[in-house]
């Protein structure tokens, strides 16, 4: 029995998406005017994301074609949350780049997190440029805050699903943090690292096996 084979071209497949998506565009636009952001086209919100700026002085921005998927059914992991976007400090910023695609993850910052470009977040990681708390009891107790450092995650970096990436870390370029790790210590470019905490296990640019 012959077999017909029906196949879309690469640009006919993202004109039938944009098509699919152009309903919800309106909605995009009037939630990034509520959230003070600045919408560019291109973006795809599959889920309404939580993004706030919490702090005098304090700056999300983000770059052109950002996708956020807070919705399980557009991702094969699932995600057990919103995506969350949130600075909490005072002249704190959150500045992510271009082609950038993010899965139920959580961003924090007190004072910084910098994304470069085609940067891809999975399932349900965090970034936090803080502790969030003192470690000292007495300080807790009284209501102190953390301590803070600066995040950067350079471009092309892949983090893995569950991953943690604390103050102070800076993940180098086409670096891959594998999932479930935590990193607390910065990486360097090209490298694949894991695990608790995380360490270099190998380096990005192998050929696939």
């Amino acid at each position: 029995m012959m077999r017909i084979r029906t196949s879309l071209s690469a640009p006919a497949k993202q004109m039938v998406l944009r098509l699919l998506y152009a309903p919800f565009v309106l909605r995009d636009i009037l939630f990034c005017m509520l959230r003070g952001l600045r919408w560019r086209p291109g973006w795809r919100l599959y889920g309404l994301p939580l993004i706030r700026c919490g702090g005098r002085g304090s700056r999300i921005v983000i770059g052109a074609r950002f996708v956020a998927c807070s919705d399980p059914r557009h991702n094969s992991l699932g995600v057990f949350q919103r995506v969350t976007i949130k600075t909490v400090g005072h002249g704190a910023e959150i500045v992510i780049g271009d082609d950038v695609g993010v899965s139920g993850c959580t961003i924090t910052a007190v004072q910084s997190v910098r994304i470069g470009d085609r940067v891809l977040l999975g399932s349900g990681c965090l970034i936090t440029d803080n502790d969030a708390h003192p470690i000292d009891p007495e300080a807790r107790r009284r209501g102190g805050g953390g301590v803070a450092r600066p995040v950067v995650l350079e471009s092309d970096v892949f983090i893995g699903a569950r991953a943690i990436l604390l103050k102070g870390v800076t993940i180098g370029r086409g670096s891959v943090v594998g999932a479930g790790s935590v990193v607390t210590k910065s990486v360097p470019a090209f490298s694949i690292c894991a695990g608790n905490p995380a360490r270099v296990v190998g380096d990005s640019r192998r050929r696939a096996e």
